[in-house]
């Protein structure tokens, strides 16, 4: 074709192709979803300060994890603006290149949301079900291999073309066969999956194995295997990633990803707030939230690290798990509800365990009001709860 000759007119597959725009719907979805999470994760972390006066290191982990959320959406939102969720045949070369410079950018902030609030999620349910300790190094075993596939498909995505500006055609250069990177981003959504399902399986089999009313395990399992959300969504996020292998039409297929990596990103990091959510709900709702009965209790109390009696039917707190021998007077600034005696320490005093915001603390009595709470739990009857042995 001379120069001076005219390019051909771009004709249309079928009537419509060149307004077909997933791009607002896919901004739309994922800025409503990462604001929800930003709204479980201020929940999060109120409920932490109101129940323990400060916040831990899984808070810090979901508050980073959020974070990750909003840059993907920004850079997601960036490539959108220059034809991301269009037709790759309708945008300008100038487009073209930027629409692909921040998709593939927006990947390390976007895998990283999802992979790093899994660890938040283990943090919490090794605090609250204390399991063993060969189990606690199947937890992190399970969990750092998660962490290293996780960097290595980082890494494939920047590694994947030699110069790495070549996957957005910014430079000539050479290019692994795409089914490679498919394939890793496959193994890498099965194991998340795996561990998903894990991560909700392993505290609902603790939890219906404790003498409980239905209405609080139901609560309680409900709250802690969120993860089975999760695992479902990445379940169809891998059978999305299969139509890349073959895809010409990057910018308008890719996006299916963007949308779903968002979307289970959230979810986790909702399933991670979930459970420590108790302390907001009881003060909204008082004590009957999770099939408890409300109103103050009554008769003999103590504070700081005593205990409050009660004259007639109360409220047994669950508790699952427990903390090392406390030397201070207590852990907490109050002990609101009385719950299971266990074995007395090497001080001759015994642990009274508390839930708060599902974690436990701890108060130390003197052997005359232990054996004197003993008695009115004799009267009282309260549902024990019984540590599970072994896993």
């Amino acid at each position: 074709m001379s120069a001076t000759e005219a390019s051909p007119p771009f004709v249309e597959p079928y009537p419509g192709y060149a307004a077909e725009n997933k791009g607002p719907t896919i901004l739309g979805v994922t800025s409503a979803m990462t604001l929800l999470g930003i709204v479980f994760v201020a929940a999060r972390v109120y409920s932490r300060v109101i129940s323990m006066g400060k916040i831990y290191l899984d808070d810090y982990i979901t508050l980073f994890s959020i974070t990750l959320c909003v840059i993907y959406v920004g850079l997601a939102g960036a490539a959108i603006s220059h034809g991301g969720g269009r037709h790759l045949d309708t945008l300008s070369p100038e487009d073209v290149k930027k629409a692909l410079y921040y998709t593939v950018i927006s990947f390390v902030p976007g895998v990283s949301s999802f992979t790093i609030p899994k660890f938040a999620v283990v943090v919490l349910l090794r605090k609250i079900l204390n399991p063993g300790r060969a189990h606690r190094m199947v937890m992190w075993v399970v969990s750092v291999i998660y962490g290293l596939l996780a960097i290595g498909m980082l890494v494939i995505n920047f590694a994947q073309c030699t110069p790495a500006r070549a996957q957005w055609l910014d430079a000539p250069g050479k290019c692994w066969d795409r089914q490679i990177t498919v394939d890793y981003a496959m193994a890498l959504g099965i194991y998340s999956v795996l561990f998903d399902f894990y991560l909700a399986i392993y505290p609902t089999v603790v939890l219906f194995q404790l003498q409980l009313n239905w209405r609080k395990k139901l609560a309680l399992s409900s709250s802690l295997g969120f993860g089975y959300c999760a695992g479902v969504i990445t379940c169809y996020k891998c059978y999305t990633l299969s139509g890349l292998l073959e895809v010409v039409d990057f910018t308008y297929t890719v996006d299916d990803v963007v949308l779903w990596t968002n979307i289970e990103a959230n979810c986790v990091i909702i399933g991670a707030c979930i459970p420590c959510l108790y302390p907001l709900i009881r003060k909204l709702f008082g004590n009957s939230a999770l099939g408890g009965t409300s109103g103050p209790t009554g008769g003999n109390s103590k504070s700081g690290g005593g205990y409050r009696g009660n004259t007639g039917r109360t409220n047994t707190v669950v508790t699952i798990g427990s903390y090392a021998k406390n030397k201070g007077r207590s852990r907490s600034k109050s002990i609101s509800q009385l719950d299971t005696i266990n074995d007395m320490d090497a001080d001759s005093k015994y642990i009274i365990l508390e839930e708060r915001s599902f974690h436990c603390s701890t108060a130390e009595l003197t052997e005359p009001d232990a054996v004197a709470a003993n008695v009115q739990n004799e009267h009282r009857k309260p549902e024990r709860v019984a540590k599970p042995d072994g896993w």
